[in-house]
């Protein structure tokens, strides 16, 4: 009977096989987290966008306008109208979140009005997720992860 001296090249080969499959495992659940990390980022930024339209609709009585916006000051004599301050203040919501550095990839938004509600949607390309031309994302943002924000009026 012979003694065994050091380790078998099968065994080495299974040591670096074990050590290869645990290191991808944490890669690909590292590559997961990050993935929903930046998920999670886009909804937030998301929802702060939406609070922020929401709360300037209520400073201006919830009205969103088509007109072209207010001067930028209105004076004792001459106040603003509430669509001027709606368009104005839509205006500054618009340059501060879409033209800034916080723009959601691939994002936009759209706005219905009715007699009864004000409805804001926020949508942005997700992971695995295609983007559809933008006169489909007023009907429903298929294929896009979406925001709605409605308010009765």
């Amino acid at each position: 009977m012979r003694l065994q001296q050091g380790i078998s090249l099968l065994e080495v080969l299974l040591a670096v096989l074990l050590l290869k499959v645990s290191v991808l495992g944490a890669l690909a659940g590292q590559l997961h987290a990050r993935q929903i990390v930046a998920e999670a980022t886009q909804r937030t930024q998301a929802a702060a966008m939406a609070m922020d339209w929401l709360n300037r609709m209520q400073a201006a009585g919830y009205h969103t306008a088509s007109t072209p916006p207010a001067p930028p000051l209105c004076t004792a004599d001459e106040p603003c109208t509430s669509t001027q301050l709606a368009a104005w203040l839509h205006q500054q919501w618009q340059q501060h979140w879409w033209q800034g550095a916080f723009v959601l990839a691939h994002g936009g938004y759209c706005i219905g009005d009715d007699a009864s509600s004000l409805q804001l949607t926020i949508y942005w390309q997700g992971r695995l997720l295609q983007k559809t031309p933008d006169n489909e994302l007023c009907i429903a943002a298929s294929g896009l992860l979406s925001l709605t924000v409605q308010v009765a009026l």
